[in-house]
C-alpha cells in the first residue's frame, strides 16, 4: 500500500513540476488548477479569480467552515528551462518546486483522491492557490477576505524542516516612507533641509527598539528592521529635496501589525515633511500547544515517523497570517528536501509517503 501511494503522489509531482507556473506565465497558473480539478473531479470543486490569479477550493464540508482546511500554492518561483523537468536519483526528486511546494501539493492530490471513498467523508477542505510567492493576496488572502472561507484548523505544509511542526509566525510590515525637503548647494547645507537625513534619523529611532545582532538568541525571536532600500539625490555636492526608503518590519506574537502602525505613525509625527504608508502586512500566527487538534496531529506526527516530532517558529512570512488574520489556529510543516528556490531543488519520496499518512491519520482521528 504505502510503495501505492508513493508512486501516485510521484506521479502527481512530476505532472505538477512540468507545469511552468509563475507569476509572469497566467496560462501556465490555470493549467496547474486544472490539473487539481481533473485529478479530483469526483470532488465538489468551486474555482476563483483575483487578478488574474486563479484558485480552487476542494469542499467536503459542505459549508465554508469546515473543522481543517489543508492549504497549499501551486505556483513556483522562475528557474531555468532543465529545472521544469523532473529527475529522479535515488529516493530523490528534483526540480522546482519539488519541496516548495508541489511535493506537498502532490501529497494533497493524492489525500483528496483517498477521501473521495470514505463514508462518511470528513468535514476538511484543500485549498490551492497560484500567488503564494508574490505575496498570497490573491490567493488565500482573498478567499478568506472577500469569499468568507474559514476552519477550525489550518494544516499548510509549506515551511518547517524535516517535519518540525510550526506552531509560531512573525507578522510583517513592509512600508515605504517619502520625505520632502529643500534643495541647496552642499557647500552650504544650512541653507536647505535634507531629505534624506530625515528618513536616516527615523530609521535610526526604529533600529535603536530593536535587538542589535549579534543578538545572544540562537532563535532569534524577537522583532527584526532590514532596511530595504533608501534613495535620494543626485550628486554628492547638492541637498536632496527628496528621498525615499523602504523597511521590512518583523515581530512575533502578542505584537499585532496595529501596535507597530501605531508605533511608525508616532515616530513618523516627530519628523517634519515625512509621509509613510504599508505595502503590505500580515499578522504573526500563534497555535496553543493545548490545541486539542495540534495535540492530536503531534501524537500521529510521532507514531508514523516513530521519533520525536519537534514545535518551530517561522521568521518568513506564509499564508498562515491570512488564517492568523481571521483567528484560525494552524500549523506549517514539510517533509524531508532541500535547496528550495535555488538550482538543486529536491523532495524525499518516501517521506512525502510518510506527510501523506500523517494526514491520513490525523484525519481518521476526527471519525465519529
Amino acid at each position: 500500500m504505502t510503495e501505492g501511494i508513493q508512486q501516485r503522489i510521484t506521479e502527481h509531482l512530476m505532472n505538477l513540476v512540468r507545469i511552468r507556473s509563475t507569476a509572469d506565465r497566467p496560462e501556465e497558473l490555470h493549467r496547474a488548477v486544472d490539473y487539481a480539478v481533473q485529478v479530483l473531479q469526483d470532488l465538489p470543486a468551486h474555482r476563483y479569480e483575483s487578478n488574474g490569479k486563479p484558485s480552487v477550493v476542494f469542499d467536503l464540508s459542505g459549508s465554508k467552515t469546515p473543522e481543517v482546511l489543508f492549504v497549499g500554492h501551486l505556483d513556483v518561483v522562475p528557474a531555468e528551462d532543465h529545472q521544469f523537468e523532473p529527475r529522479i536519483e535515488g529516493s530523490r526528486l528534483w526540480g522546482r518546486g519539488a519541496l516548495d511546494m508541489k511535493g506537498p501539493d502532490a501529497v494533497l492530490l493524492a489525500l483528496f483522491e483517498t477521501l473521495a471513498a470514505w463514508s462518511p467523508r470528513p468535514p476538511v477542505a484543500l485549498m490551492l492557490t497560484t500567488d503564494e510567492e508574490v505575496g498570497g493576496e490573491n490567493g488565500v488572502g482573498y478567499l478568506v477576505n472577500q469569499e468568507g472561507w474559514r476552519a477550525r484548523f489550518g494544516v499548510i505544509p509549506d515551511g518547517g524542516e524535516n517535519f518540525t511542526i510550526i506552531t509560531e509566525g512573525k507578522g510583517v510590515v513592509h512600508a515605504v516612507f517619502t520625505a520632502h525637503g529643500k534643495a541647496t548647494h552642499g557647500s552650504m547645507p544650512w541653507q536647505g533641509d535634507n531629505a534624506l537625513d530625515k528618513l536616516v534619523r527615523l530609521y535610526e529611532t526604529f533600529r535603536s527598539r530593536r535587538p542589535q545582532e549579534p543578538c545572544g538568541d540562537p532563535e532569534h525571536w524577537h522583532e527584526t528592521l532590514t532596511l530595504g532600500s533608501l534613495h535620494g539625490g543626485d550628486a554628492p555636492n547638492r541637498v536632496p529635496d527628496t528621498a525615499e526608503m523602504k523597511l521590512d518590519f518583523r515581530f512575533p506574537a502578542p505584537k499585532t501589525t496595529r501596535d507597530l502602525i501605531r508605533e511608525i505613525e508616532e515616530a513618523v509625527a516627530q519628523v517634519k515633511g515625512v509621509e509613510w504608508q504599508p505595502l503590505s502586512t500580515g499578522e504573526p500566527f500563534y497555535t496553543s500547544p493545548d490545541n486539542p487538534h495540534l495535540q492530536r496531529f503531534h501524537r500521529v506526527a510521532e507514531e508514523v515517523l516513530g521519533r520525536t516530532v519537534a514545535f518551530g517558529k517561522e521568521h518568513g512570512a506564509t499564508d498562515g497570517r491570512f488564517l492568523a488574520e481571521k483567528g484560525i489556529p494552524c500549523i506549517i510543516l514539510y517533509p524531508v528536501g532541500g535547496g528550495i528556490h535555488g538550482p538543486d531543488e529536491w523532495v524525499d519520496l518516501p517521506s512525502l509517503a510518510q506527510l501523506f499518512r500523517i494526514f491520513e491519520r490525523f484525519l481518521q482521528t476526527l471519525q465519529p
